[in-house]
């Protein structure tokens, strides 16, 4: 690790903020311009519910269009919806949709447990559309290649398949058994095949000389009773790559951040929690470093790579 990106890391762990209009080049401060921006935001979970504790599920509409508003002003790229658009019920997607639609931004979409909170006709074809059948797929910004996971695939609620169902039972067992905890069975994980599939997009990313961004609903670090459940199999396989930046997920409604092998785990704070603050991120991604500039409860960061 260089001099630099030691003192950031270490600036960021004692929450000390840089000047929002600068970044940190060598030894000096110049003009931020960075090389893309993208909007996030998680957790939205409408429904046309009454609040439940410190969940406001109907105000969720609200607030995700002033996310989008300030999203369209900020021009970025495109935004990440990090899962869990609605809390249940399938009818609960149209309003939540339309609201994307009509933002004229490119979204891309990464499943959340809750998304297949619907009626089991529905949970092979969730209204959510995605380049690939699967729920999982890759996309490229610049030179920058995002890498989304599914990790509902092996869950006791998406019912994609009998045998993943069974699977993630075992898990679960063996996880309890182990004291671990994210034994829960509203967590779910990543098949072989992903898994496979996910060392394949790594690996080109590395030939074709990419920093990498991964894209999961449910944390993978650090650990937490919302992590995804093979979280460490995958932490394995990820310690093995140099050019992966951060990994961005939701699921865990207050959010965390942990730094493993130089990659940065940011969970983003849940939209639907508190009856009046939003919560949604912009990042911009530069040379060396991406700025977080959260809104509402999501706070800001700066992270060198």
């Amino acid at each position: 690790m260089d001099i630099l990106t030691a003192l950031l890391i270490s600036l960021l762990s004692m929450n000390i903020q840089v000047p929002d209009n600068d970044i940190i080049t060598g030894s000096h401060y110049q003009a931020r311009v960075p090389y893309f921006s993208f909007g996030i935001i998680t957790d939205v979970q409408y429904c046309d519910c009454d609040s439940s504790g410190t969940r406001f599920y109907r105000e969720s509409p609200r607030k995700l269009r002033e996310a989008m508003a300030v999203f369209r002003t900020n021009q970025v790229s495109f935004v990440v919806n990090l899962g869990d658009l609605i809390d249940h019920d399938y009818k609960s997607y149209k309003p939540i949709l339309n609201i994307l639609d009509s933002s004229g931004l490119k979204i891309y979409h990464v499943l959340g447990n809750h998304d297949y909170s619907v009626d089991t006709r529905y949970k092979k074809k969730l209204p959510l559309p995605m380049p690939s059948k699967e729920g999982y797929y890759s996309f490229n910004q610049d030179n920058f290649r995002f890498i989304v996971l599914n990790g509902n695939e092996i869950s006791t609620y998406s019912g994609l398949s009998t045998a993943n169902t069974k699977l993630s039972e075992n898990y679960l067992r063996s996880l309890a058994d182990s004291a671990r905890e994210n034994a829960n069975d509203w967590n779910g994980g990543i098949s072989e095949k992903q898994l496979g599939w996910l060392k394949t997009q790594l690996d080109e990313s590395v030939s074709r000389n990419q920093k990498v961004f991964l894209l999961c609903h449910f944390p993978i670090f650090p650990e937490g009773p919302h992590n995804l459940l093979n979280n460490r199999e995958v932490l394995a396989l990820l310690a093995e790559y140099h050019n992966i930046i951060a990994c961005f997920s939701g699921h865990n409604h207050a959010g965390s951040y942990g730094n493993f092998n130089l990659i940065h785990f940011v969970t983003l704070r849940g939209m639907v929690e508190t009856e009046n603050l939003g919560s949604y991120a912009r990042v911009d991604v530069y040379g060396n470093r991406i700025w977080i500039t959260g809104a509402g409860r999501e706070k800001s960061q700066i992270l060198a790579y």
